[in-house]
């Protein structure tokens, strides 16, 4: 099963259920979570095959903890730990782990970055339980706050990006007080429960229950963003840029957030987004 992308809508359908939506909520997202936990229906792994993957040369393979799990992520290699540098944990797209993931966010590493790219609950076969978008949020903020322990990370440059799924989650993420001084979330989508319709066959809840759409509705939440927000979004998914878009500038009014169509499809928008991104992570 591949599920890599988040534009699986039928385009009237997604307009017409997003329409007349977008109001301000006044709860925010950290609220919400801490008087509703997700009542899971079944405990299963993450529904995504996987294979083994091999170590790539300058990578290393480390633990990280989230509450009580031990969890797997793959991390840069450096050899000079005399120089703090910016760090960045990447969530994958999908829901699981692969080395293609890993190359996809090389930009980061090359542009001088340590790169952090986690396998979250439940993934790859590791610890806990698949929660689609509620504990994950957890395992998300745990990895900034291991790269906050290491001594060659600088601790004012720490940063989070995502992609697809894991953009979803980067948005859910920039909602809630972590580590992280900025966050990039492309190919996400902020009316996350529309797309958790068209998932019932594998979410681990009941989808049908409002409080759980509302923890992970990414759109309910506009004025508890933390952080300044960058969305990218790909042109090829023209019904994703006006849900995104009017996000952005809800959020705009409390906070910081930028939206940008990025030219391509799902996959070919990565590498110039991680360029956009570096660049905006980078200014002063």
């Amino acid at each position: 099963m591949k599920i890599k992308t988040l534009g699986l809508f039928k385009p009237l359908l997604l307009l017409s259920l997003t329409a007349g939506y977008f109001s301000v909520h006044a709860q925010d997202l950290q609220t919400a979570r801490a008087a509703y936990a997700s009542q899971l229906t079944k405990k299963v792994k993450s529904p995504q095959d996987f294979v083994p993957e091999k170590l790539p040369a300058g990578v290393k393979e480390i633990d990280y903890v989230s509450g009580n799990l031990h969890l797997k992520s793959w991390m840069s290699a450096t050899t000079d730990n005399s120089k703090k540098m910016p760090a960045v944990v990447f969530l994958h797209g999908g829901f699981s782990f692969s080395a293609d993931d890993w190359v996809s966010a090389q930009g980061f590493v090359n542009a001088g970055y340590l790169l952090l790219m986690p396998r979250l609950r439940g993934e790859n076969g590791g610890e806990g339980y698949f929660e689609m978008f509620g504990g994950e949020v957890d395992d998300a903020i745990a990895a900034g706050k291991y790269l906050a322990t290491l001594p060659q990370v600088d601790a004012q440059r720490i940063y989070l990006a995502g992609h697809s799924v894991g953009g979803s989650l980067a948005m859910l993420t920039a909602q809630m007080p972590s580590p992280y001084k900025a966050v990039a979330a492309y190919s996400g989508f902020a009316r996350l429960p529309l797309w958790l319709a068209h998932y019932k066959n594998i979410a681990p809840f009941n989808v049908d229950l409002p409080d759980e759409q509302k923890i992970r509705d990414p759109l309910r939440y506009v004025t508890s963003v933390k952080v300044p927000l960058f969305v990218f979004t790909e042109s090829a998914a023209s019904p994703s840029i006006p849900v995104n878009t009017e996000f952005c500038n809800m959020v705009a009014k409390y906070s910081v957030c930028k939206h940008e169509v990025i030219t391509g499809s799902h996959e070919s928008m990565i590498a110039p987004s991680v360029a956009r991104t570096i660049a905006l992570f980078n200014k002063p």
